[in-house]
């Protein structure tokens, strides 16, 4: 008689095979849903569209995404949330400033691995005014999560409204960066833009009289 009891490896190699599966299946939707934003609008393509475009029921679509919004900027977030576990792994040591420079460049690094594929969802979001906020506030609602991990983790910081400051301005250098980089007809390197914005950034803070009220 044949054992069919399961080993734990079994089970997670078909796990593996099921997630395989299931990034296959957002994959496809991700490239037809994009197509059909670009070619028509976003407003005017449908779930249905999506869905017959792949084939599936809506129903079946929405065992993946559960929106149009979130096949178009759900990368972003998951980018986004990739630089926050970097940040929890970094030394407890390092500064406010080091620590958010060393992440912004991490998540720089992944936006640029991606370009073609943010640069289209960038062109998508920017000519949908009711995702064009949509697309921005992404970026600014993980200050917050960023804020707690260097409060929570960094040794130095101590004064959460310093870092909430400091995270917001980071952010600000970050996001005026990718349009840049995204508008620029040649594929430039956001690493080096990004420390551009940030080491002007860091020189406007060192001369005295900057910040200072009078």
């Amino acid at each position: 008689m044949k054992d069919t009891t399961s080993s734990p490896l079994d089970e997670s190699q078909q796990m593996s095979l099921r997630e395989r599966k299931k990034r296959l299946a957002q994959t496809t939707i991700e490239e037809a849903a994009l197509r059909l934003f670009q070619q028509q609008g976003y407003e005017q393509t449908s779930i249905q569209d999506i869905a017959d475009a792949v084939m599936m029921s809506p129903r079946t679509f929405f065992r993946y995404f559960a929106s149009k919004e979130e096949v178009l900027l759900g990368p972003m977030r998951t980018v986004l949330s990739d630089g926050i576990r970097s940040l929890q792994r970094m030394a407890s040591t390092e500064s406010p400033q080091v620590a958010l420079r060393a992440i912004l460049e991490f998540l720089a690094s992944r936006y640029q691995q991606q370009r073609a594929s943010f640069l289209l969802r960038y062109q998508v979001a920017v000519q949908t005014p009711s995702i064009a906020s949509i697309y921005i506030y992404v970026l600014m609602e993980i200050e917050p999560a960023i804020c707690d991990a260097l409060c929570s983790h960094l040794e130095t910081a101590t004064n959460r409204n310093t870092i909430r400051f400091l995270v917001a301005v980071y952010m600000a250098a970050f996001r005026v960066a990718i349009e840049e980089w995204l508008e620029q007809e040649t594929q430039g390197v956001l690493v080096s833009l990004l420390r551009e914005y940030l080491d002007s950034f860091a020189s406007l803070s060192d001369t005295p009289s900057t910040f200072k009220t009078p």
